[in-house]
């Protein structure tokens, strides 16, 4: 059941990678209690989960204001995502059954569909990726982590897909994991994967302005 805060959460995510709220642009919870029609309270918690997912920072004296893509968190992201994926193959690719496999090639085909470039439809999708992969795995921690890094990772992916030069990443596709999937080759499937973020990676390096 989708609550209050649930609701104020998905707005303010959605304006920020909409542009609506820019990076570094403060937010003044009165304001913004306003602008979505809500009370404080609720306002408040939504802006707390938000900076779990990365999106929001908060400083002294000044409040919370919308996060600013980061070079160093960029490589910790990547990082941290490429370990926790990478255990998550070797654990649940040898026992996939072919309701799971089913679901997970209708799933890298929408993250593949042009729809895939607003960043909350490849944020939704992406999460259920790995709820589908790790559903009889009995791993709730590793889900919950690797949920937490990727919404952060979001913000990166959104600034990335903006990009006027992104026709230049040449990744694996999704599908191509999930074939190898299919044929139980962990070690394609691993290869694949990290190659896919490598790929995003070293093009964020390359072409983001950031600090």
């Amino acid at each position: 059941m989708t609550t209050l805060v649930d609701k104020i959460v998905n707005a303010i995510r959605d304006d920020i990678f909409a542009g609506v709220l820019a990076p570094a642009q403060q937010l003044k919870q009165v304001e913004l209690a306003n602008h979505y029609g809500v009370s404080p309270i609720p306002l408040r918690e939504a802006l707390q989960r938000l900076q779990v997912e990365g999106l929001v920072v908060y400083y002294p004296y000044r409040g919370a204001v919308v996060a600013s893509a980061n070079k160093s968190e960029a490589t910790d992201i990547a990082t941290i995502r490429a370990a926790l994926e990478t255990l998550a193959y070797r654990l649940t690719v040898p026992d996939l059954t072919q309701d799971q496999l089913d679901r997970l090639k209708k799933l890298a085909q929408e993250l593949e569909s042009a729809e895939a470039s607003q960043p909350v439809f490849f944020m939704q999708r992406i999460l259920t990726f790995f709820e589908v992969l790790l559903a009889q795995a009995n791993r709730p921690l590793l889900l919950d982590s690797i949920k937490t890094n990727l919404k952060r990772a979001t913000l990166y992916y959104a600034a990335i897909i903006k990009h006027p030069r992104r026709s230049e990443i040449i990744v694996p596709s999704r599908l191509d994991v999930v074939a190898a999937m299919e044929r139980r080759d962990i070690e394609l499937v691993i290869k694949l994967a990290n190659a896919r973020i490598d790929g995003f990676m070293n093009f964020f390096e390359r072409n983001i302005d950031v600090e």
